[in-house]
This record gives C-alpha cells, structure tokens and sequence, in this order.
C-alpha cells in the first residue's frame, strides 16, 4: 500500500467544497479548490469528491490494538503491527501506553518500544510515550485495573531511568498528585517540557489546584480510573472540569462515560481543551466474535466492554478511535469537524506537534486521512491513511 501520491482531492472535513492538496517533500505544499478539468482530475490523485480529508487521528493513548499488546510486546515486530492496524482505523500518530508494573517491566516494555522506533515507519507513527502509572493511587477504583502492588510514590531517579530504557520517547505520564512527592514531581516533569497528567487518582480539592499550579496540563480520562461513588462536592471530577489549564481526555466508547456524561464534560471544558482517545487494549480491532479472554484477570462482555474478571471496573477499551470520533457526534451533539479536532489538533497542541500536524494547510506535515462519513448512520469507513505523505494504509 506504500507510495507517494502528489495530490490529493476530496472535501476538507468541515468544508462541502471539493479541494486539491497538493503534496511535496511529505508536506502539504498548496490546497486550493477542485476544478474539473485534465489537471485536477487526472488519473493518478488520490481520493475523490466523495471523500472527506482530515488530519490523520492521533490516539495519546493505546495499550494495544489488533490482537498485540505495545506494554508486553516480546518484541519491535508486534509493535509494528500494532502500527500497522492503527492505520487501518485512521489512526496516524500514537502514544504507546505503559502501565503500573515494576519497575523492570516498565524498563523492558521502554526498551521494547525505543528498538520498535529504530523502523523510521513506527517513529513517524510515534509522537512519544504515555507513561500511565506507577505514581498512582492504590484504593480501589482510582487505581482502576492496575496491579495494587505495584502502585509507588514518584521517584525521580526511577523515572529518569524509565526515560533512558526508553531513549527520551516519554511525553506524558499521569499520576496522582495525592502521593508524596507528587507535586514536586510534577514540577520537574513541566520544566523538562513534559506533560504531567492527573489520573487513577482520588485526591482532594487542595491536591489538584497545587498540580495544576506546578504544572499538571492534562486530566487522563476523566471519569474513570474513580471511585463508583463520589461526594456530590466537593470532588475531584468536577475539580479537574474546572480548571481551565487542564485539558481533558475522555473514552467515548459508551462504556467508560455514559454518553449524557461525554455531553456534558465537552459542553463544560470546550471542544477546545477537550481530547477523544480509545485507551485500546490489545483486542480492540478484532472481530468480537474472534476474541477469547481467557485470563485470570479480564474478561470482556457481548457488549464489548472489557472488565477486571468478577468486578465493575474496566480495563481499557475495545475501541477504534474512528469509531469513538463518530460517537462523540452522536453523545454530545458537536459537528463532525469538532469531533475529528478533539482527535486531532487537540492533543497535537497538547504535545506541541500543532506546528507540523492537525490541520489540512499549506505546510502542515501531509499526515493525513481521507474517509466517507455516513451521516444518516454516525460513521466513519477509512479509505486510507497517509503519515508524512507516505500511504501507509489504503482500503483494498
């Protein structure tokens, strides 16, 4: 499916007029509007009027996808697979996710993910890794599925050795700003140009205002990784909601926030601080009929839900983040463009990648995917995927 299309010719998400996006060098070097004629539509462009362009989506949080796992990969190939599958749902830029383990784990994960971006297609794919955990909280509910016995205080040395393990790929790590030191650790993560995230925490009004003021940017998922029950308020939900030098990231799968809640969270943050991820475990994109949890530990319901075995409480997604963009019109009433933003130039703003990705405009990084929307239906069918200009995914 490789190659390197000059042109490109479909609608601009947002827009009902067709256009040309000329392509150069991996870059988008001119759009301008589609005239029917030999030069536009020539054979041999890429896409069609009755496609829609947009930037490629970027998911700052997958555990896995497609039948592997980026966290327990045993090697650089299944990370490229998982690479690979993204692409098929119009995923362009990733952020692999490790969670709570010790601390040889996270360093054996890091490494596996450091040599999997020595293949300059996953490093492009790449925009950096999402450390979620250990620095979070033990009770049960914000600790969510991970390992209690793993759960620690912030470490600055250990982290520093995590960063090396993964040849200072970590981008964003999310903790609990209750455990101690935790403030302090933030701290140093924001003035290493990091983002420190709030999660997988129960902290009270005083913790989250001292993150946000040492430099926390992002609430991870909020609404889960929480307790079943919470005070009316005070509590840290609506702490989080109403601060506005945090963004937030949410799961709209239908499970994790019920879709009254999604509506209500993006009305109350804004589109524009507001970011779709899928936190995909390692069986998301397979068929449900195909997948067998088997394990001690999760098991996933006819729903496509995946639990810790015998509890309520959720363990990741089975999520295509296409498919979570499409539902995010549908639960809280935005616009597709507004639903394809919060997957798109959101978190590239977030990680400071807005200057290459995130917008369909001359000199952007030509990351891009063009797709047909049924709007009758809220769907998103993934036509092809490029990342640099280069078609990594194209439907057969």
């Amino acid at each position: 499916m490789a190659g390197r299309p000059d042109r490109i010719i479909g609608r601009i998400c947002g827009s009902d007029a067709v256009s040309v996006i000329e392509l150069e060098d991996g870059r988008i070097s001119d759009v301008r509007p589609f005239k029917e004629g030999a030069t536009d539509a020539r054979p041999g462009a890429l896409g069609g009027p009755d496609l829609t362009v947009a930037p490629a989506l970027m998911d700052i949080q997958v555990n896995g996808f497609g039948g592997r796992s980026v966290g327990d990969a045993e090697s650089a190939e299944d990370v490229a697979r998982v690479v690979e599958s993204l692409h098929g749902v119009g995923v362009g830029l990733y952020c692999p996710t490790v969670t709570t383990r010790s601390a040889e784990d996270i360093c054996s994960a890091l490494r596996t993910l450091a040599s999997a971006c020595e293949d300059p297609s996953v490093a492009r794919a790449t925009a950096g890794i999402h450390l979620e955990g250990p620095y979070i909280s033990e009770e049960d509910g914000p600790r969510g599925a991970h390992p209690r016995e793993h759960a620690r205080d912030p470490d600055w040395d250990e982290f520093r050795r995590f960063q090396d393990a993964a040849g200072g790929r970590i981008r964003i790590v999310t903790l609990a700003p209750e455990r101690p030191g935790a403030i302090e650790f933030i701290e140093k993560l924001a003035a290493a140009g990091l983002v420190p995230a709030i999660g997988h925490t129960g902290a009270d009004t005083a913790a989250i205002e001292a993150a946000v003021k040492a430099g926390a940017l992002l609430s991870t998922h909020l609404g889960n990784g929480a307790h079943a029950m919470l005070p009316r308020h005070p509590n840290y939900i609506w702490d989080q909601l109403a601060a506005d030098e945090l963004w937030i990231s949410i799961i709209p799968d239908g499970h994790h926030l019920p879709p009254a809640v999604v509506k209500c969270m993006v009305r109350a943050k804004g589109i524009g601080r507001t970011i779709l991820v899928s936190d995909a475990v390692w069986c998301a994109g397979l068929p449900p009929e195909s997948v067998r949890l088997e394990t001690e530990r999760v098991e996933m319901s006819p729903d496509g839900a995946v639990r810790l075995k015998g509890t309520p409480f959720l363990a990741g997604s089975a999520l295509e983040l296409s498919a979570g963009v499409a539902n995010a019109v549908r639960f809280a009433g935005v616009s597709l463009a507004e639903a394809v933003r919060m997957a798109t130039l959101n978190p590239a703003q977030l990680l400071g990648l807005d200057g290459r990705v995130g917008m369909v405009e001359a000199g952007k990084d030509a990351t891009l995917m063009l797709f047909r929307w049924d709007e009758g239906q809220s769907t998103i069918e993934t036509h092809a995927v490029l990342v640099c200009g280069e078609v990594v995914w194209r439907a057969a």
